[in-house]
């Protein structure tokens, strides 16, 4: 009986020791903000920042090593983190008006930052594996970006300018990178990768432009550039190493690219007057 209790007692000191490394600071400034941190594991780090009026930060830790930001000035901006496993990190900064921010992290080594400025403008966020990597940066008003990453090493880049713009990038397998730049109004880009180390790039400038790309295999490459007003992007690629390049300048062009195979090499480059 001694040596249950004596176990209990360790057991007990153990588990409050465990708890304790976890650290969590909270600052707010202003009136009706609201900040929910709940922390399970060992040495979890949140840092939650609000300034203004009725801003909502919600921030859930489960593992170790994992680390969250979370910055918010203005009014009624949202944003909810979780985080699940070893060494994960994410960091969103709200500047503006309902500006609302989700992050979902489970694996290892994860990365992800939201920058958000201006008003309704949403991110969304899903990593699950090892070492991926999401960079959101929004300007205007209700702009919308979803980074979908599953695997280990890929790698999301989003940022747009202006109103109304919408990117969606998911990527499936190991190293694919995905850059999106969109600035104006109304413009879309989709960015799909299955495979492995495929990578894309979509510069988008005016207004409602659309880009539609797909990648599955490996080592496939896109560059796609749409300058005026609604200008169409569609590009495939199946197979091994394939380089679609793209650049439509003005109003109105569509473009369409299948690529079957390996080692095939694309060049699309179309002009008019319209702006």
């Amino acid at each position: 009986m001694k040596k249950v209790v004596l176990s209990a007692v360790a057991l007990l000191f153990a588990t409050v020791g465990f708890a304790q490394f976890n650290d969590s600071d909270v600052l707010q400034v202003g009136i009706l903000n609201n900040s929910d941190v709940d922390q399970t594991g060992f040495m979890n780090d949140s840092d939650v920042f609000q300034l203004g009026l009725a801003n909502d930060s919600e921030v859930d830790q489960i593992g170790l090593f994992n680390g969250s930001d979370v910055d918010q000035r203005g009014i009624l901006n949202e944003s909810d983190v979780l985080q699940v496993g070893l060494a994960n990190y994410s960091e969103v900064d709200q500047r503006g008006r309902r500006n609302v921010s989700n992050v979902d992290q489970a694996g290892a080594g994860n990365d992800s930052d939201n920058y958000q400025q201006g008003r309704r403008n949403d991110a969304n966020v899903y990593q699950r594996g090892l070492l991926n990597e999401s960079d959101i940066s929004q300007y205007g008003r209700r702009d919308d970006a979803d980074a979908i990453q599953i695997g280990a090493f890929n790698d999301a880049w989003a940022l747009q300018e202006g109103r109304r713009n919408d990117s969606y990038a998911l990527q499936i397998g190991g190293g694919n990178d995905a850059w999106v730049h969109q600035l104006g109004r109304r413009n879309t880009s989709t960015t799909l990768q299955f495979g492995f180390i495929n990578w894309a790039v979509t510069d988008q400038h005016g207004r409602n432009n659309d880009s539609d790309l797909l990648q599955l295999g490996v080592g496939n490459g896109s560059w796609t550039e749409q300058y005026g007003r609604w200008n169409d992007s569609d590009v495939l690629q199946v197979g091994l190493f394939n380089y679609s390049y793209t650049h439509q300048h003005g109003l109105g062009h569509m473009s369409t690219v299948v690529q079957l195979g390996a080692g095939n090499t694309s060049s699309v480059v179309q002009h008019n007057g319209g702006l």
